[in-house]
């Protein structure tokens, strides 16, 4: 089945660099892009892949490093994301699907890290997402594996 990762955040904003961060594990191994936005850019990188597993930052309410995953129907009908980013990725892949149909993966897993600073300048990640990192890196290697995450 082909696979794409997709991390997703700012290098250079502390918790935010998460996403790219838990994907970098992954360059070389399956094909893999690093982006700084939720817009287009990402549907443009989705389109022809059968799955995808997209990581990014996120703020639902929970203890910072807490690592979440959703598929494209909890993202669609169960949560609110409050992402950090101006368009959020519900709305970017729902507008994939209803523009692009067929040509969108048929199965999206999101591998969501709750972030606690995305405001600071910094390379480094809060004590608590740096440690969620290794966690994260696991969830998406046992995606990849098992096409559940299922251990």
């Amino acid at each position: 089945m082909r696979t794409i990762v997709v991390g997703i955040g700012n290098p250079v904003l502390r918790d935010d660099s998460v996403g790219i961060r838990v994907a970098q594990h992954f360059e070389g191994l399956v094909d893999t892009e690093i982006l700084m936005t939720t817009d287009f850019k990402v549907l443009d990188k989705l389109l022809g892949y059968e799955r995808a597993i997209i990581i990014d930052g996120v703020r639902l309410g929970q203890e910072p490093g807490t690592v979440l995953e959703f598929d494209v129907d909890d993202v669609f009908f169960t949560y609110t994301f409050s992402g950090t980013h101006n368009l959020s990725l519900p709305t970017t892949l729902k507008i994939g699907y209803e523009l692009f149909g067929d040509e969108m993966p048929r199965e999206i897993r999101i591998i969501a890290v709750e972030v606690e600073d995305v405001t600071t300048f910094g390379t480094e990640c809060t004590p608590a997402v740096e440690a969620a990192i290794p966690e994260a890196v696991e969830r998406v290697k046992r995606y990849l594996e098992n096409g559940d995450g299922a251990g």
